[in-house]
């Protein structure tokens, strides 16, 4: 008599047999890959994607109930609706549903204001495996021409039908503003990641200094109405005998002090400044929200666009219940002018409650900065923290003028951390402003260099190069070379100007030519200190002073005295310089940026006159031929390099290169030490 009982073996060979219990296995098989890896969407082309193509463009026409009582659109609007362009973006190139990973540092540079038709347009400037990063726009047009209002950096992420992370296809830029931006995202992704490591080394570095050493920078003028800018508060300005600078009522002066990020409590008389303490609970609020369908998209993940907008009313209703108060005059508003990075955290959904818990940090003149808690709850779940913020602030009137606020008292240890902290974060913001290369009118070229500021300002000296080098707005205008230079020159070589480069008072040249030799023969030629005087006829000395890292060092360069003075006019002292040297191989291009910048380990010397320049250097490109078929790329086009040679130069600089005249000892030594260069690389 057989055995009833069937051993495990059989069991298995059983199940194999089955055609709907091996597929069940089969997809807990393709489900267990997917966790340990990433999804896998069927018919989804993975072959790069040209910027172009994720190109979206939408317009909204600004109404009242996009408005304040002033008339001017309500900054929660404005982050919803570059929300939801840059996600159609990051979905046009990834074919899949994105959601808000983070979004970088935001200033509302020029209000936008009831009638205006708004242009939100983005595009994914690179991909980074699973993640885009996205830059989006708002630009208005007037009888003045177009005016940006704002424009920020957006990271998405795209997600398949189970809610799982993609890989997302490759970007391929196809113009040099492209491949600018490219370049620049992958910078702007290891400042993200940096952010909190500078934070916490601010906060350091704060918490050993008094409270006026940090109150930032001010804006002044002297008697002349020259503007200056210095380090410290009021009591600096005193000590210099220099008159506060006091708003008019220009309101494009005032949008300049925004985009600045200055301590505008500076730009007022000390009387105007509230004396009133509020305690922080006065302010505080919490806010809930119910996330309906049409907050979310259609795999019912709320809009991060929603809930940056939410966040906004939040902040500004606890600002309004902080500057209600008999000091301040009834007509006081506010008006949101920053919002500081924000990162996602975690989802939340259909159905969701949301807690906007917030409150009011710290009080600077006539600014506030609000931070915002926001917790996520489905019904009968726990709380979950999705997302945290801090915004900035301003009381104004009815006019737009900036009115001074009370002053915030924290009553207990957390808040006193909180207190603290608005410091660091303010001072971080101010330094990205500034690195950004547009402030107005400024004194000195030269950044203060810090370890802890060392990866923004080596972003800033990129940025800053590949900003003016292919810049299609900007007047270039071709001008021709020295004639003697001109007779012998035989590397193509030319040259072009543009005065007053962005507004800010700077002019600048650039050199372009082809030269007969490996682009990396060229890169380490130039990469060469030592080597520098044998070709560049102005170089007295050049060397590395010190070494930051890979990509960084300081380099010291001496001139002879009278380098670039007219004839028969006074020579001087000799002139060094003090450079932060920034280079990068991206994109089959190789970028060496130099700026000055003051460093503790070149003081400035009392015999030697200290020259200042803004970003300049070389970009490197191999030289290719195209015959209207594709590329040629035989061996002797691939033995020449394309480059640039841009220096941007100050009023001072300007007037020593006797700037629009070809003919001026200036131009004729950066020609005829560009065509050395040129002869030399050539006979390697």
């Amino acid at each position: 008599m057989g055995n009833a009982c069937t051993s495990p073996l059989d069991n298995f060979s059983a199940a194999k047999a089955n055609p709907k219990i091996e597929k069940q296995k089969a997809e807990k098989k393709q489900e267990m890959k997917t966790l340990k890896g990433f999804a896998k969407v069927a018919n989804r082309s993975m072959e790069p994607r040209g910027v172009s193509e994720s190109m979206v463009h939408f317009f909204e026409i600004v109404s009242q109930e996009h408005c304040d009582r002033r008339n001017v659109v309500r900054a929660g609007c404005l982050l919803r609706w570059m929300d939801i362009c840059a996600c159609l973006s990051a979905e046009k190139h990834g074919q899949l549903s994105s959601v808000t990973l983070s979004m970088d540092d935001l200033s509302f540079d020029i209000p936008a204001v009831l009638g205006d038709v708004l242009e939100i347009c983005a595009t994914v400037n690179n991909a980074f495996n699973t993640s885009m990063e996205v830059g989006v726009q708002v630009v208005s047009t007037s009888s003045r021409g177009p005016r940006i209002h704002c424009r920020a950096y957006f990271t998405f992420v795209s997600l398949d039908h189970h809610g799982l992370k993609c890989k997302v296809p490759k970007v391929i830029p196809e113009t040099e503003a492209e491949r600018d931006n490219f370049i620049l995202a992958k910078e702007r992704r290891q400042l993200r990641f940096q952010k909190k490591e500078q934070l916490e080394k601010m906060m350091s570095q704060i918490a050993e200094k008094s409270e006026d050493e940090v109150r930032g920078r001010a804006l002044t003028e002297n008697t002349e109405n020259a503007e200056v800018r210095i380090q410290g508060g009021i009591d600096s300005q005193m000590s210099m005998n220099l008159k506060p600078k006091v708003w008019t009522g220009n309101k494009k002066r005032l949008s300049i002090m925004l985009r600045e990020n200055l301590n505008l409590s500076a730009v007022f008389p000390a009387g105007e400044n509230s004396t009133v303490n509020r305690s922080m609970g006065e302010s505080s609020l919490q806010m809930t929200k119910v996330v309906l369908p049409s907050d979310a998209n259609h795999m019912g993940n709320t809009f991060g666009g929603n809930i940056m907008s939410w966040m906004d009313d939040a902040a500004t209703v606890c600002a309004i219940k902080h500057i209600r108060h008999p000091s301040m005059k009834p007509e006081t508003t506010v008006a949101t002018i920053a919002v500081d990075s924000m990162a996602f955290i975690g989802p939340s959904h259909t159905g969701d409650r949301l807690n906007f818990y917030a409150q009011i940090n710290r009080a600077f003149g006539t600014t506030i900065e609000v931070g915002i808690r926001v917790e996520a709850q489905a019904i009968g779940g726990n709380m979950r923290h999705i997302n945290s913020g801090y915004l900035t602030i301003m009381a104004v009137d009815m006019q737009g003028r900036p009115t001074a606020v009370p002053k915030i008292k924290p009553e207990n240890d957390k808040q006193k951390e909180q207190y603290m902290k608005a410091i660091g974060r303010r001072q971080l913001r101010m330094e990205r402003k500034k690195l950004t290369g547009e402030n107005k009118a400024s004194q000195g070229l030269s950044w203060n260099w810090t370890p802890d500021m060392s990866s923004e300002i080596s972003v800033a000296n990129i940025y800053g190069l590949l900003k003016v080098a292919n810049a299609w707005d900007l007047n270039w205008i071709v001008q021709d070379l020295p004639k003697d230079i001109k007779a012998m020159n035989k590397f193509e070589l030319k040259m072009q100007v543009t005065k007053d480069t962005w507004g800010l008072g700077l002019a600048t040249i650039r050199f372009s030519g082809i030269v007969s030799c490996k682009m990396i023969d060229m890169f380490k030629k130039l990469m060469e200190c030592e080597a520098r005087k044998d070709w560049d006829m102005a170089v007295r000395d050049c060397k590395v002073w010190s070494k930051i890292d890979e990509h960084n060092d300081i380099v010291w360069m001496a001139y002879p005295a009278g380098f670039g003075r007219k004839p028969g006019g006074e020579k001087g002292k000799p002139k060094d310089f003090s450079l932060l040297r920034t280079w990068r191989l991206d994109e089959e291009r190789y970028i060496i940026a130099s700026r000055s910048v003051n460093h503790p380990s070149l003081p400035i010397n009392e015999d030697k006159e200290r020259g200042e320049v803004f970003p300049s250097g070389f970009i490197l490109t191999p030289w290719v031929m195209d015959d209207g078929m594709g590329d040629l790329r035989d061996n002797e086009y691939q033995e020449q390099t394309s480059f640039d040679y841009v220096v941007q130069l100050d009023k001072v600089g300007q007037e020593m290169a006797g700037f629009g005249n070809p003919e001026s000892p200036y131009i004729k030594i950066m020609a005829g030490s560009l065509t050395k260069l040129c002869k030399t690389l050539s006979e390697l």
